[in-house]
């Protein structure tokens, strides 16, 4: 534990964001796909991110731990430079957690191994903790009866609140979430959604990307409309409407809405 508190001793949990982009870019090849994206979030905020498909959101929150390597710019978290030499990504991407849309899940887990193998490997709790651990949030999700189950046994809805327990288990400061409803079945977002709901009211910092603008709207603190790798609006949800001024995002909202 005293290892553990060293590491996060690098962060500063009272930081004014918890997350600071300054002037960030991204390039695959010739293809610039961020052009000097700047966005803060502070701490508890949920800011979701809107656009049309291949407008750079998910590139853009996986820079955020690192699973994409910027070109350009500062990143920031917790007030710390993710690019220092110190830093260390995997305590990183504890703290800033993701659920990804097709949900990565170990197959040959069972649902309650999937939860606690992070923090048991870590030696963040005993597997008595974990238990403990594993139970509350099965009840949060509404999966306590699939503890002994397999993912095979899941439909792809039980799988992404099995993700997001998973995710919740390390106890981050920050949660992205890549398009976790694009995977699935019309009927199985709903209950995904519900979840993250909750999560949204618990104070987690969280960056959603999503097609799922009434949901958008419900939770977000911040809605930020990107196009062509640029920060085109960063709108309150009431601001999300068909006339908003800028006519381009009015468009994309027209269509959506």
């Amino acid at each position: 534990m005293v290892a553990l508190e060293e590491e996060l001793a690098s962060f500063d949990l009272t930081a004014k964001y918890m997350i600071e982009m300054k002037g960030i870019r991204k390039s695959f090849g010739k293809q610039e796909v961020l052009k000097n994206i700047n966005l803060s979030v502070k701490k508890g905020e949920v800011v979701v991110l809107i656009g049309p498909s291949g407008s750079g959101k998910s590139t853009l929150i996986r820079t955020i731990n690192k699973l994409e390597k910027i070109n350009g710019g500062k990143i920031a978290v917790m007030g710390k430079n993710i690019y220092d030499m110190n830093m260390n990504d995997n305590l990183l991407r504890e703290r800033v957690n993701m659920v990804f849309q097709h949900f990565n899940l170990f197959n040959n887990m069972t649902i309650a191994k999937n939860i606690s193998i992070g923090p048991e490997k870590l030696h963040r709790k005993s597997s008595e903790e974990m238990q403990e651990v594993v139970f509350r949030l099965l009840m949060a999700v509404g999966l306590l009866d699939k503890k002994d189950a397999y993912p095979e046994n899941l439909s792809g809805g039980q799988k992404q609140r099995v993700a997001i327990a998973r995710a919740l288990a390390m106890e981050p400061d920050i949660i992205l979430f890549d398009e976790p409803t694009s995977a699935l079945d019309p009927e199985m977002v709903g209950e995904v959604l519900q979840v993250m709901k909750a999560i949204a009211k618990s104070g987690t910092t969280m960056i959603i990307v999503t097609h799922e603008i009434g949901f958008a709207k419900e939770v977000a603190d911040r809605i930020v409309f990107l196009e062509n790798g640029e920060l085109i609006a960063d709108m309150l949800p009431e601001e999300v409407n068909s006339s908003y001024p800028n006519q381009r995002v009015a468009s994309f909202l027209k269509q959506i809405l």
